[in-house]
């Protein structure tokens, strides 16, 4: 853990990248070794393993292996690991905050001025809030972010 630092990614996020699709692909391997060891032999389990490897590989691609693995919060930067590699993002070269509420984990993707070590996006799963279960509200990072972004640009373009 970065020292003196909140973490603002979810706790969750090694679960979600790892032991879920160890497990998703787990059961399709028994679904796999039972219909093969059916006789005689049926091959409609074959079909419908076959398209939960690819609904898996689709939906893990799309929605979890971008994400960091861990955000932490330094004031005025975020430090992100994310594999092997550490990325410093300092907030005033954040250009958009998104937050995509519909998908599960909820994705929170901070667009940069330029690209870095992890590229021009930094996509993490933030952690849950209270607000997470009301429909159409904000999540609670998400602004927080904002508005210390509009702070810190505001500082920066005012004369001294």
């Amino acid at each position: 853990m970065t020292t003196g630092m909140r973490r603002i990614s979810s706790s969750m996020t090694y679960f979600s990248k790892t032991i879920f699709p160890i497990f998703w692909f787990g059961i399709v391997g028994v679904m796999l070794f039972s219909s093969l060891a059916q006789r005689p032999f049926v091959w409609q389990p074959l079909i419908a393993a076959a398209a939960m490897i690819l609904f898996g590989l689709v939906i893990l691609r799309l929605y979890v292996w971008d994400l960091a693995d861990e955000v932490f919060d330094g004031g005025d930067k975020l430090v992100v690991h994310k594999g092997g590699l550490q990325q410093t993002v300092m907030l005033r070269d954040v250009v958009k905050v998104r937050v995509t509420r519909n998908s599960n984990p909820t994705r929170l993707t901070l667009v940069l001025r330029a690209p870095g070590k992890l590229g021009d996006k930094i996509v993490f799963s933030p952690p849950i809030s209270d607000s997470s279960w009301i429909p159409f509200a904000r999540h609670p990072l998400a602004k927080e972010l904002e508005d210390r972004i509009a702070l810190l640009k505001q500082e920066s373009t005012r004369p001294s």
